[in-house]
């Protein structure tokens, strides 16, 4: 395994971080994750990637710093603790958890293309959820919206 000194901070990128991580074309990284060579999952029209499982195809160890005394910090929504995962996070903390707009989260909820609950009028997730979502493949018989398919079948 190499050692990678410039390691992404968030958990969850972005294909142009992934591309600027890897140090190869956004273009590259994009067909890459449709092809499955890179583990990634779409959220609306994007490409997210859970950093680990990137490290973990590319052979790459990832740079922990320091560790830090994590009581000097207020806590994240996003870490585990105890009753989070009853209480989840709402769609905007969702949102920020994976890098993408706020109606995306609740319209991939609502088409049940991503892991949650509603609560109400409110779309609740649960991180442990989220995470699993993005480790796993993406079915195969999922049929999604493709402008060029619609044309041609309506000509």
């Amino acid at each position: 395994m190499r050692l990678v000194g410039r390691t992404p901070a968030n958990e969850i990128l972005t294909a142009s971080e992934v591309a600027a991580w890897l140090d190869q074309n956004i273009e590259t990284v994009q067909r890459a994750a449709k092809s499955g060579r890179l583990p990634a999952r779409r959220i609306g029209k994007e490409w997210r990637f859970l950093r680990e499982l990137v490290a973990e195809t590319r052979g790459l160890r990832i740079r922990r710093s320091a560790p830090v005394d994590e009581s000097d910090f207020p806590r994240s929504p996003f870490t585990a603790g105890a009753g989070t995962a009853a209480a989840g996070m709402d769609s905007e903390e969702a949102a920020r958890f994976l890098r993408t707009k706020e109606w995306t989260v609740r319209s991939e909820a609502n088409q049940g293309r991503l892991p949650g609950w509603r609560e109400g009028q409110r779309w609740r997730f649960s991180r442990e959820e989220l995470i699993e979502f993005m480790r796993t493949d993406e079915p195969e018989d999922r049929t999604r919206y493709d402008r060029r398919e619609s044309r041609s079948s309506a000509s």
